[in-house]
């Protein structure tokens, strides 16, 4: 037998490893196993699409109404279909008996391994089967699948048929059947060299893929001629089959050229060969891991959950991904939602981004800028003024929310968010501004960051409305994150939101106009902005309602709130989340204090200087007592505000939970696509939970909290344009600001920052070691005190 293809993953804790096939968690794994790039993403289906599967390989931004009740992300021709065969039967679970199956995601590497001992039912003898594939983070538009085959008892003749399929199709969903995107443009088939071109039928985008199968026996390399073929096999001898892909789309390459790029491309990958493609793609993983990995010590079930994590945000968007591009709230490993991007991204997903990847976080707010006009005309059709986010968007900027959907009890609803939940308008801006604070990026500020910000708090302003007798603003007629509770008036997270909007987006305008006055007068006169409406803003900020208890000092989650009926939570799953209550029906839910997840706490969530300790911990004891989190955004700020306030073991069990989301099912919908939401927010439960990073007043603090079974934690965040190296242990914080430029001012390069509630100044290059909750500071590697 030839070296195992097993060779080239990394070591065991990095990998995610299936050690059974099951045909009734099929659609799961195949979610699980996703492979990508930021530019397509790939389920991690088997080569040989057993009955039921569920291929689907994802563009980037690339959608498609044709058929589909409201737009949706189209669902391309697979590259990866691959079917062997001998004696007329097929090597396939479970057309085959598999003796032993497993299949590892290399989460280091972004490779997919897979490993399976078949029988065959005449004869019963035993076949050897490897495989191993990528979609290259070198090079977007190329993919590559190597199988390797050995029959253990006897010679065999192998027959193979290697093609791109289209007969892949988008789900329906609720009232839908079936739908193919797209139609075939052009097929040929030279020599062995396989080119497809499909066309999309509504925005007629091409999708080229070019494809060639080498076969390696008795260490004669063979290309083949044909997408059918036979090989024969001694006994103990290894095939070993190649099929290197290229893929193009007309938004990449110009129609009249996308055919010769992408055979071109096709030619290069086949002559640079499997062993350098894959070293130059694993390399760049390795290289993205270096700036994005959190390193537990002390917790290997939760460090690899939390690389799992990671790793499905290491592939939803990359420097590859197009510009205008943003991810959709089931990212690109499934139809969830489909592909539609909500607030998840711009609330949980994008810190992640910000302080890893500044220029993919840069782009995923680019892809709001760019649709400030069609955020201005929902503004207008709705009545209000400045820009009005779509609750789900996708290509065009328009709300592409549909009319129904299935609710989690199987029910087909009607949907309201799109007339109702509003908050996306304050959490786009919010997310532009932590964006702007996190890298002093002021370009982008005055190329849209500004315009948008200002847009907002004007349509803020337009949507408010005034209590004349207690001379008070609010907003009215809304649903809050809590989507439990419908058409409400005074939603905290709602008002609070929209009076920060207000409060910044003065605040922002009047920084910016003492430093670039020139470009701000241009931008002022180009949205007609004046004085006596930034005074506006003032005054509506200034009287905005949050409803709170008096006596109990508890912040109302809504008006009215309080005096719903109050019921008992129910008892605990087996993923420790409260189970529905069997006595109210969920079209009654809105009756009681029952929420789907905080809002309240989400607010300390999003804006942390706005609560005290005291003020979260009372407001968090209040609710967490109300709350059946049936969503995948609750357990993850859960999990922060419970590290915040001290409860380190309700802390850890809720970021379990955020953690475990798709690795466990806990939703019961993981075949739909990653849950977004749920992976930023584990990375942020652990940086800004557990350890402590946030903002107060643009400084980056750290008070940090571990677990009692984590040893250290250790990860690198960008700030200000360079690397902060933090290392949390038992009994110290050590900081290191790296490699700041020296061409900076002085001024610019030293960091201030604030560590147990006391201001620092950490120079560049230079490590400090602060210990735990105590006042003296000593400086690593130099003499003295700090």
């Amino acid at each position: 037998m030839s070296p195992s293809l097993h060779e080239h993953l990394s070591h065991p804790e990095w990998q995610i490893l299936d050690r059974d096939w099951d045909a009734s968690n099929q659609h799961n794994a195949e979610t699980l196993f996703t492979l990508g790039n930021g530019y397509l993403g790939s389920r991690g289906i088997l080569e040989e699409s057993p009955v039921g599967s569920q291929p689907g390989t994802f563009f980037a931004g690339l959608f498609d109404d044709t058929g589909a009740q409201v737009t949706e992300m189209i669902n391309a021709p697979n590259p990866i279909s691959f079917i062997l065969a001998v004696g007329g039967e097929k090597l396939g679970v479970p057309a085959m008996d598999a003796l032993q199956f497993r299949r590892i995601l290399d989460m280091h590497h972004g490779l997919l391994y897979r490993e399976t001992l078949y029988r065959t039912a005449v004869g019963k003898s035993r076949i050897h089967y490897e495989s191993l594939r990528f979609f290259s983070m070198a090079n977007p538009h190329v993919a590559v699948l190597r199988i390797a085959v050995t029959p253990l008892d006897q010679s065999m003749t192998f027959s193979i048929r290697s093609a791109v399929d289209t007969s892949v199709t988008n789900r329906g969903l609720v009232t839908e059947g079936a739908k193919r995107h797209f139609h075939i443009h052009t097929f040929s088939n030279v020599n062995g060299t396989s080119y497809l071109c499909t066309k999309t039928l509504e925005q007629e985008v091409l999708i080229a893929y070019a494809s060639m199968v080498t076969a390696k026996v008795n260490s004669r390399t063979v290309r083949q001629q044909r997408r059918k073929f036979d090989i024969t096999v001694e006994k103990g001898q290894t095939a070993v089959l190649t099929k290197f892909i290229s893929i193009y789309t007309s938004r990449d390459v110009s129609t009249r050229a996308i055919r010769s790029k992408t055979l071109k491309t096709l030619q290069r990958a086949a002559a640079a060969g499997f062993d350098k493609l894959v070293t130059r793609h694993a390399r760049r993983f390795q290289e993205r891991w270096r700036d994005c990995d959190v390193r537990l010590e002390g917790d290997p079930a939760l460090q690899r959950a939390l690389r799992f994590n990671i790793y499905h945000l290491l592939i939803a968007a990359s420097a590859h991904s197009p510009a205008g591009y943003s991810i959709g709230a089931r990212c690109l490993s499934g139809e969830g939602y489909r592909g539609h991007v909500f607030w998840d991204t711009d609330v949980f997903i994008l810190p992640f981004y910000v302080h890893t990847m500044p220029d993919v976080a840069r782009k995923l707010l680019m892809y709001r800028i760019e649709r400030l006009d069609a955020a201005r005309d929902k503004a207008r059709a709705h009545g209000f003024q400045g820009a009005m986010f779509p609750w789900e968007s996708a290509g065009t900027g328009e709300d592409v929310t549909p009319t129904w959907h299935k609710d989690f009890d199987g029910k087909v609803i009607e949907i309201h968010t799109m007339q109702q939940e509003h908050h996306i308008t304050a959490d786009v801006a919010c997310a532009a501004w932590h964006y702007f604070v996190a890298t002093g990026d002021v370009p982008f500020m005055l190329e849209g960051g500004l315009e948008l910000t200002l847009e907002a708090a004007r349509f803020w302003a337009s949507r408010v409305t005034y209590d004349r007798k207690y001379r008070r603003y609010g907003v009215e007629n809304v649903i809050g994150p809590d989507e439990f509770h419908e058409n409400v008036d005074h939603n905290l997270y709602t008002n609070a939101m929209a009076q920060w909007t207000l409060r910044t987006a003065r605040a922002l305008y009047e920084q910016l106009r003492r430093s670039h006055p020139a470009t701000v007068r241009t931008i002022a006169k180009t949205l007609k902005l004046r004085r006596t409406e930034l005074e506006r803003f003032r005054e509506i900020e200034e009287r905005m309602y949050l409803p709170q208890d008096k006596r109990t000092r508890v912040l109302e989650q809504f008006a009215g709130y309080f005096k719903k009926k109050k019921l008992p939570l129910p008892d605990l799953d087996d993923s420790g989340l409260p189970r529905f209550p069997t006595s109210v029906p969920l079209s009654k839910v809105h009756s009681t204090q029952f929420i789907k997840q905080a809002d309240v706490i989400m607010l300390g969530f999003l804006l942390p200087e706005r609560f005290t300790r005291e003020t979260l911990k009372r407001n968090f004891v209040y609710y967490e007592k109300r709350t059946l989190h049936k969503s995948s955004l609750s357990a993850s700020v859960h999990g922060w505000a419970a590290a915040r306030i001290g409860l380190r073991d309700l802390a850890y069990r809720y970021l379990r939970i955020a953690a475990e989301t798709d690795l466990k099912n806990v939703y019961g919908n993981t075949a739909d696509g990653m849950h977004a939401a749920a992976l930023g927010g584990t990375w942020q439960v652990v940086v800004k939970g557990f350890c402590g990073a946030h903002l107060e007043q643009g400084i980056l603090c750290f008070d940090p909290r571990l677990p009692r079974k984590w040893n250290s934690v250790e990860f690198r965040m960008m700030w200000k344009g360079n690397p902060l190296r933090v290392r949390v242990e038992r009994e110290a914080l050590i900081l290191e600001w790296q490699g700041t430029r020296t061409g900076r001012p002085k001024r610019d390069r030293v960091l201030p920052v604030q560590v147990y509630g006391n201001p620092h100044r950490l120079e560049a290059d230079r490590e400090y070691c602060f210990p735990s909750q105590r006042p003296n500071i000593r400086k690593i590697g130099t003499s003295g005190l700090f």
